[in-house]
Formats: structure tokens, C-alpha cells, sequence
């Protein structure tokens, strides 16, 4: 595995570890990494989403828990995702903001 492949994947594990925390809040889909974006919205068939005051499309905590989850522990990711597609930079500022536990910023 090439720096630039671990550095992507220890990436995508700090994210979906970030939102197992209970701390962690509710987030706006287009603030969840591209490259995961398809997965979680596949999950999120029949589950209750809702809107912020921008419009946004919000994913429940909880549902982003359970997402995460399956991800790690039981299904896997949907699609083979190259590591080389993923956006490190991307992964890691959307983990800092789940570590900062503070909601979704409203600049997106």
C-alpha cells in the first residue's frame, strides 16, 4: 500500500469512527464526503431525513451511527471505493467537525 493509499484509508476509518461517537450531531448531506455520499444516501432509503433552515438535506445522528456501523462491522462499503478517489482532505475536515461536535457550518 502506497503513503498516499494509508493516508486515505486511516482517513476513512478516522470519519466513520468519528460518527460512532455519541457526541456527535446531525449533518447535511453534502457535508458527508463525496465519495461516500451515494452509500449513505442508498442507506438512508425510507428513513426520515429532514431540512435545515437552508434547505439543506439533514441525516440524523442516529442514522448516521447506524451507517457508519454497518460500514465497519457488517456490510462494507456497497461499491469497491478506490482509495485513490477519496479526498483526504475532505475525510479529515469532516472528522474534526464531528470531533469539534458542533453541527454542520451553513457555508456550503
Amino acid at each position: 500500500m502506497t503513503s498516499a493509499s494509508q493516508a486515505a484509508y486511516q482517513a476513512l476509518r478516522d470519519y466513520l469512527n468519528s460518527l460512532l461517537s455519541p457526541t456527535h450531531s446531525d449533518q447535511a448531506l453534502a457535508e458527508v464526503p463525496a465519495a461516500l455520499r451515494p452509500g449513505l444516501e442508498a442507506f438512508m432509503r425510507g428513513k426520515t431525513e429532514y431540512q435545515d433552515e437552508a434547505g439543506r438535506r439533514m441525516i440524523y445522528a442516529y442514522d448516521l451511527a447506524a451507517w457508519a456501523s454497518d460500514l465497519i462491522h457488517d456490510a462494507g462499503l456497497p461499491t469497491p471505493l478506490s482509495l485513490a478517489t477519496l479526498n483526504v482532505a475532505e475525510l479529515q475536515a469532516a472528522t474534526l467537525r464531528q470531533a469539534a461536535g458542533r453541527g454542520p457550518s451553513l457555508s456550503a
